[in-house]
């Protein structure tokens, strides 16, 4: 009976073993980490829309001093269906256009801009609260959290680009605006709701049926199947498989 138990057991182990194998198969090594070859197409996908979406003119609409943007969809997407990886990855793509546009298609304060803080990295950091927030509202449904993490993710990423402009560079900011130092606040927070709240709005609108639909697909809502991996305490077998040897050896 000990004899086909261990059997059992080492079977177990080599399909355990084995899943293992198939599952590092599945990741591409990284220099920070491992991507899964799923991550990967995703990345690939949503980085190639915010491209067309910016090389086409449809993803920057000018209003005023600033761009209205939706190049920030795709990012959100990432995140909130593969998590926040591969949304700050889709952002950090988004955050190297924004930098390139600046440069090559300038507006009255595209030399903020020059400057990765501001362009870049609140484009990484952006889906990854956003992502945040969808954890944290795990006890709301589906559809209105998403609503949620979307617009509050990207009023997020305005209030950062905005709040580094006036930290960083408020005087320039002035100079480049023609405004008197009393003005220079009441206008970074103006230019940041006519053109956060829009983009938010957007977001909520649009990120949500896509994200529930990928999530869909992709099986992440399933409940997850319990690991058949054996379980023993003082030689007491209580896995499956064990029982089944130890039944058809009692026989």
């Amino acid at each position: 009976m000990k004899e086909r138990v261990q059997d059992g057991n080492q079977m177990v182990s080599n399909q355990n073993a084995r899943r293992d194998q198939r599952e590092k198969g599945r990741k591409v090594s990284t220099m920070n980490g491992s991507f899964k070859l799923r991550e990967l197409t995703i990345i690939g996908l949503l980085a190639g829309i915010t491209l067309a979406l910016g090389f086409s003119g449809n993803g920057i609409i000018p209003l005023g001093p600033l761009n209205v943007t939706t190049l920030h969809v795709p990012a959100l997407i990432g995140a909130l269906v593969e998590g926040p990886k591969v949304g700050a990855f889709v952002g950090l793509i988004f955050g190297c256009y924004s930098l390139w546009q600046n440069i090559t298609a300038p507006n009255i304060l595209s030399p903020l801009f020059y400057n990765p803080l501001i362009s870049v990295l609140p484009r990484i950091l952006f889906p990854i609260l956003a992502w945040l927030i969808y954890k944290a509202l795990w006890k709301v449904s589906q559809g209105p959290k998403l609503i949620i993490a979307s617009f509050l993710g990207t009023a997020l990423h305005t209030i950062m680009v905005m709040g580094l402009i006036f930290l960083l560079y408020a005087d320039m900011f002035g100079d480049l605006m023609k405004l008197s130092t009393d003005q220079i606040v009441g206008t970074i927070v103006f230019l940041g709701v006519t053109h956060g709240i829009p983009e938010a709005i957007f977001a909520g609108v649009i990120v949500t049926p896509v994200v529930l639909a990928l999530r869909k697909v992709l099986g992440k809502d399933k409940p997850k199947k319990q690991d058949a991996t054996p379980v023993t305490g003082d030689n007491k077998v209580v896995n499956e498989t064990k029982e089944t040897y130890a039944i058809i050896d009692e026989e």
